[in-house]
């Protein structure tokens, strides 16, 4: 188990972790209502009406599809499956209209789910708290000290496919410097294990696992249940997690936000 696992490890069974967390993925609750008087007006008439491909296409034009399933993607991005699709159609329509009606419109409503929106969080994070310059690509370029770049995730992968040799195609969460060397990074808040979740992680510590270059460095910065580790009488769903992340090599860096900044100093002399 490399250091930077193990302080992980012995963070986040420390007292205050999800507390000092929270300064970074903070989560906001909010009940504002998304929908317009017209869309609900419209999405009221097709349940009144009974008809299951009208109150579909009704829902599918809303930000927010109100229940999850993992068809409804499809549909969006081809409405003229839903004629192709009866089966699925009447699947989908069904469960909606068992929902009744109000919980059916307090689904649309519903805020995006606070982790997906962490990606972003991080960025604004580590521009504001990290104490380092947040340079433009020019700048950047010219620094000789810690610096991070600014940009979306999309501008991220740019930049490193550009000038550090960078070949994946999921965008990046931290492009950072330490003189010469160059950190490369992702980053993950894990609230539970399973589905889309183990997928996003596996994904992670590939991305980790993958040579760069010596002066470019990959890091995985994950929080949440992935430092949690089972015991004898009750071994945790996120067991897995844990032995994937314990089980990883000196060299390739998984660690948590709250180290970032340790891990980042730890480079200048390297």
């Amino acid at each position: 188990m490399n250091q930077w696992v193990k302080k992980s490890i012995a963070l986040a069974n420390s007292h205050g972790y999800l507390d000092r967390l929270s300064e970074i993925y903070p989560v906001a609750l909010s009940f504002e209502e998304r929908l317009t008087a017209e869309e609900e007006r419209v999405v009221r008439m097709a349940f009144q009406k009974g008809n299951k491909k009208n109150l579909i296409s009704a829902l599918l034009n809303l930000e927010r599809f109100p229940l999850d399933d993992p068809y409804v993607g499809f549909l969006k991005h081809d409405r003229r499956a839903i004629e192709r699709n009866p089966k699925t159609i009447h699947r989908i329509g069904k469960r909606l209209f068992d929902m009744g009606l109000e919980n059916l419109l307090a689904g649309a409503n519903r805020v995006k789910s606070p982790s997906r929106q962490f990606g972003q969080s991080f960025r604004r994070w580590a521009a504001k708290k990290l104490g380092y310059p947040v340079l433009t690509p020019q700048k950047f370029l010219d620094c000789d000290e810690i610096a991070v770049l600014d940009g979306a995730d999309a501008a991220l992968k740019r930049f490193a496919k550009e000038h550090l040799g960078y070949r994946d195609q999921k965008g990046l969460d931290l492009v950072a410097r330490v003189r010469g060397t160059f950190v490369i990074g992702e980053t993950k808040f894990v609230s539970t294990s399973g589905g889309t979740q183990d997928k996003s992680f596996r994904e992670t510590i590939v991305f980790v696992k993958k040579k760069q270059g010596n002066k470019v460095h990959r890091i995985a910065v994950l929080d949440g249940v992935v430092w949690i580790a089972g015991t004898r009488k009750k071994k945790l769903k996120s067991q897995n997690l844990y032995e994937s992340v314990s089980g990883l090599k000196n060299g390739q860096v998984a660690l948590s936000s709250l180290l970032l900044k340790s891990y980042l100093e730890s480079l200048k002399n390297k």
